[in-house]
């Protein structure tokens, strides 16, 4: 899969405040992804929190584990993974609250969801002259990260419902599309010189499995 790291990493593992990417690194980002998704289900609906109160609660659950992080000074793999599952949960509740509580509908959230993962991008590559994926040491390119992985995974959850229940593809067809993304991803990264972190972004926002 697209890998961030520099060929020279092994000076840097112990300081990373970020995991490195790896086929574990995807493998765990499905099903964080997939689990998280399954949380936003959980709450809004099977606890009948509702899509507002249960997007505020997440959202709070959030904060307090980024707060833990910026506190930390390397690489915690729970706290880490756990904020990857919180962050696709918080996708969930985004996706149901635009679509069924808004009523702006999957494409229209799409829209803006992706508008606002290319402008964070777009400031970080200005801002720190690169989007960083490995190895993530300094405190600006951390918070940039995670406002990313927020948004990459909300978009992730939007799409997902705009493929399988607007556009019909269904939970197979879902996937489908994905792996076939993903495949050009992977195309991309190896035979083009294409923005590495433009890349990582965009399999950020595909590796998931939307029920």
């Amino acid at each position: 899969m697209i890998s961030g790291i520099p060929k020279s990493h092994a000076a840097t593992d112990q300081v990373s405040k970020v995991a490195a990417v790896t086929l574990s690194f995807w493998i765990l980002k499905i099903v964080t992804t997939t689990v998280g998704d399954l949380s936003g289900d959980l709450l809004s609906i099977t606890l009948h929190l509702g899509y507002v109160v249960a997007l505020i609660v997440v959202l709070v659950v959030m904060a307090a584990l980024l707060v833990a992080q910026f506190r930390v000074k390397r690489l915690h793999p729970l706290l880490y993974w756990a904020l990857i599952l919180i962050s696709a949960t918080i996708g969930a509740e985004i996706s149901d609250t635009i679509d069924r509580a808004l009523h702006w509908g999957n494409l229209a959230g799409a829209g803006a969801l992706l508008a606002c993962l290319l402008i964070i991008l777009a400031i970080w590559q200005l801002g720190r002259g690169a989007i960083r994926i490995y190895p993530i040491t300094e405190r600006k390119d951390e918070a940039f990260y995670w406002i990313a992985v927020i948004f990459a995974n909300s978009l992730g959850s939007v799409l997902g419902d705009l493929l399988g229940d607007r556009l019909g593809f269904g939970l197979l067809g879902g996937i489908a599309v994905n792996v076939a993304v993903l495949a050009v991803l992977l195309a991309l990264h190896y035979i083009t010189r294409a923005n590495k972190g433009l890349l990582f972004w965009a399999a950020f926002v595909f590796t998931r499995i939307s029920f």
